[in-house]
């Protein structure tokens, strides 16, 4: 069956935290699908009945990775008795108020039961606390210039990272697709050759790197906003944060939720997940989400107050070559290199980092992917963030 709020005596709910706004039987299973709403962006939740039985979320369904909607297969009658609701507030302020929409209609939460994880413990927990050991690089064009870093954890494990430095007002960021074009999902190429498709349409590109996530097992489409040579060519009303340009050459990382007056003011733009920097402090790294603490390739980009840029690509799942980072790590890095504000891209096996060099587009790092971890590959990807010379 499927519940939701009745009609009337439901608008003094309106301010708490949290809701169960459905439960629907699934047959098959035994359960009930169950599906909460914080109005409060929550990392992690998990319910916990009186005799100490825990399920924790199964998904996120919301778009745009939210974090407001949480899916629960439980069994019948866990939400006839009174429950513990565990959660990882992003605003890092403790909810004082729950309401459960359930198999017995609304019930309110004991504020008692409601536990606030503690998330600084949890961010010292998965920083690996890489350490740069050694750096060499090379000037791309005045004002751009990358950098290979050799690094370690405090493991010990080596850890391999490419950044590349745009300094404010001496480069753009233009974003790749299939040859150079305007279509649909159907096209994906190699970050290599979108590189070389704008380049044959006269973009001087220098360096590139994998970009949104995307749809590889379906019709490749990106999670989020697409925005090339100013026009949006894919989900344009998508709230997802994003990295970008300006239509005045200014790079931004961004949402449009926080700022809807960039709405239509942007010349380029992909989207990514977290924003893992705000005003030079970790915020959005979801630590108790395996997403964000196991260590896996990375590419992310940030900014400082100045307008300057780093992208960065972390190598990983090559245990003797580099193990990758966790999304502490990869804000860590970015506090390194003195950003403010920063985003995580895709990553994974699609993480990828090339320059030119004597005249051809280079990959440097090595794209590692769980099913083939130890074969070089460089994947077809949706769209690319290309760094052109002006």
């Amino acid at each position: 069956m499927a519940l939701t709020a009745p009609a009337t005596g439901v608008e003094k709910f309106i301010d708490p935290a949290a809701y169960i706004v459905s439960c629907e039987t699934v047959a098959d299973r035994g359960t009930v699908k169950t599906v909460l709403v914080t109005e409060e962006r929550a990392d992690f939740v998990t319910l916990q009945n009186s005799a100490g039985v825990t399920f924790g979320e199964i998904s996120n369904t919301g778009e745009p990775y939210d974090f407001t909607v949480h899916v629960f297969y439980l069994p019948e009658g866990f939400l006839s008795e009174p429950l513990t609701v565990r959660f990882l507030n992003r605003s890092k302020s403790a909810s004082k108020y729950f309401t459960v929409i359930g198999e017995r209609g609304v019930t309110r939460l004991d504020p008692e039961r409601v536990v606030q994880l503690d998330r600084e413990k949890l961010k010292e927990e998965y920083d690996s606390r890489i350490t740069v050991l050694e750096k060499r690089g090379a000037t791309l064009a005045d004002g751009i210039r990358y950098e290979e870093l050799t690094c370690q954890n405090k493991h010990g494990a080596p850890v391999l990272a490419y950044a590349l430095f745009v300094d404010a007002g001496k480069g753009g960021f233009e974003i790749g697709t299939a040859r150079n074009g305007y279509r649909g999902y159907e096209d994906i190429e190699t970050v290599k050759r979108q590189a070389e498709a704008s380049i044959a349409a006269g973009k001087h590109v220098v360096a590139a790197t994998n970009a949104d996530f995307f749809d590889m097992f379906g019709n490749n489409g990106p999670a989020g906003l697409c925005i090339k040579d100013g026009r949006a060519i894919a989900n344009p009303d998508s709230m997802r944060n994003f990295f970008g340009m300006d239509r005045n050459g200014h790079a931004v990382i961004d949402n449009f939720v926080e700022n809807p007056a960039l709405y239509g003011q942007l010349w380029s733009a992909i989207s990514g997940r977290e924003i893992i920097l705000r005003n030079g402090e970790i915020d959005d790294f979801s630590p108790a989400e395996p997403f964000s603490y196991v260590c896996h390739p990375r590419t992310a980009a940030g900014m400082d107050e100045a307008g300057n840029v780093v992208i960065l690509v972390v190598d990983g799942r090559l245990p003797e070559r580099s193990n990758g980072a966790s999304l502490v790590d990869l804000a860590r890095l970015m506090q390194y290199f003195g950003m403010t504000r920063a985003i995580n891209l895709d990553g994974g096996g699609s993480s990828t980092f090339l320059v030119m060099q004597e005249g051809e587009m280079t990959m440097l790092n090595r794209p590692a992917d769980l099913e083939r971890p130890t074969e070089p590959l460089i994947r077809d990807i949706y769209n690319s963030l290309q760094i052109t010379a002006l």
